[in-house]
């Protein structure tokens, strides 16, 4: 059996296109032909056809039954053909397939291999921030620090405590931003403190009522997970049934993720303070290449804990992809890729492909792009699916 997650086979089924019993637009023999290049008889009656002769349902029979290893090569070799018929411009009719859904494939067939474990903390993984809906059925990504938490339950199917841990991991994130578990103890429980909104916002008092609304709806979403985990916790643990806990721990994902957003100007300045002190300590150019190269100068750097939150890291890639200045000097121009280097899971490939049509002239005609080279290789060593033929050229020339 493999260990694909529940959460990893609903984003692959509305992403493949599975519901109706197909697999995007493969017809028979093209789905035959591509697992036989990774070795896989996808027609075994024996093997395959328990669930129905449906391509769909072949699919699930070989997450359900297929090792680690037969999954994930399937999965990339899913994402290879969806990347070439996307570079080739022949799109698929029944729906769009974005760069971001492609680099989550290959990153689940890394998962599952082994390559790139179910994470520790300070081990970042790739998340996207898209939704897909077909139908009813929503593919959504649940925030990387409830996942992380809460992935072996998932896996051994134990539902219930996948929820109950999730709020937990809730409630621990809202005692260390705002000094208490308890949810109404931080927003009261009418939801109207504005104690810790500082800690939690950015802010001391809200700008206008509308934004008032909001911070008292994220008020309200963490009583809704106290009291949900309350219960949860005193009654004994229960058979969950998947769609529901899905639910639940969606909750939980999104109360986490709308404390965790706000990022202090003071934080922003320690991270890229340490950056600069870190370019500073090279003699020279050479030798700063030469630790540049394949990311080596991030080898025992020590930065904040802050860095492990995905919603810290989209925060500071937006910042610093606004701020990107080419113009000005080489040694600003290796700032900006050293900083992007430290959010690499965050960049999209169109984050990518808008660094390279980013001036790079400056007033005098010099031309002040410098790292370009080491920074494009190491994007495309940390994930291969991440640059568009577009700066996979620029690697070359």
């Amino acid at each position: 059996m493999s260990s694909l997650s529940i959460a990893h086979k609903t984003f692959l089924e509305t992403v493949l296109g599975m519901g109706g019993g197909y697999v995007l637009d493969f017809t028979d023999g093209s789905f035959e032909n591509l697992f036989a290049d990774v070795d896989i008889d996808i027609y075994d009656t024996d093997k395959y056809s328990g669930f129905g002769g449906s391509k769909a349902n072949r699919l699930r029979a070989l997450w359900k039954t297929g090792s680690d290893a037969e999954v994930s090569a399937a999965l990339a070799a899913l994402a290879d053909y969806v990347e070439a018929r996307q570079s080739t411009g022949s799109p698929f009719a029944t729906h769009v397939i974005t760069d971001e859904q492609i680099a989550k494939i290959r990153s689940i067939a890394r998962d599952v291999r082994g390559d790139s474990p179910i994470p520790t903390a300070g081990a970042p993984v790739a998340i996207t921030t898209e939704a897909t809906v077909i139908d009813n059925r929503i593919s959504i990504e649940i925030h990387e620090d409830i996942y992380r938490h809460i992935w072996p339950f998932l896996r051994a199917g134990d539902y219930f405590h996948a929820v109950e841990e999730s709020y937990k991991a809730v409630r621990e994130k809202l005692r260390e931003v705002a000094g208490s578990e308890k949810a109404t103890d931080v927003f009261n429980e009418s939801a109207q403190s504005n104690r810790h909104y500082v800690a939690l916002f950015g802010k001391a008092q809200s700008a206008n009522a509308a934004e008032s609304d909001f911070f008292r709806g994220v008020g309200y979403l963490h009583l809704g997970v106290q009291f949900l985990r309350n219960e949860k916790a005193h009654t004994l643990a229960t058979f969950v049934e998947p769609n529901l806990a899905v639910h639940y721990i969606s909750l939980a994902s999104l109360a986490y993720d709308l404390i965790t957003r706000h990022v202090s100007e003071e934080t922003i300045q320690e991270i890229e303070e340490l950056i600069r002190e870190k370019r500073r300590g090279y003699r020279s150019a050479n030798a700063f290449y030469a630790d540049f190269e394949d990311g080596r100068w991030l080898q025992g750097m020590t930065l904040p804990g802050s860095l492990r939150s995905t919603a810290v890291r989209n925060a500071l890639k937006d910042r610093w992809l606004a701020e990107a200045d080419f113009t000005r000097s080489w040694d600003h121009s290796n700032l900006v890729f050293m900083q992007l280097e430290l959010v690499v899971d965050e960049l999209t490939k169109g984050d990518i492909d808008k660094l390279l049509d980013l001036p790079t002239v400056d007033t005098h005609g010099n031309d002040q792009m410098a790292g370009l080279q080491h920074f494009l290789e190491f994007v495309d060593q940390k994930d291969r699916g991440k640059l568009s033929m577009k700066a996979k050229a620029r690697i070359l020339t």
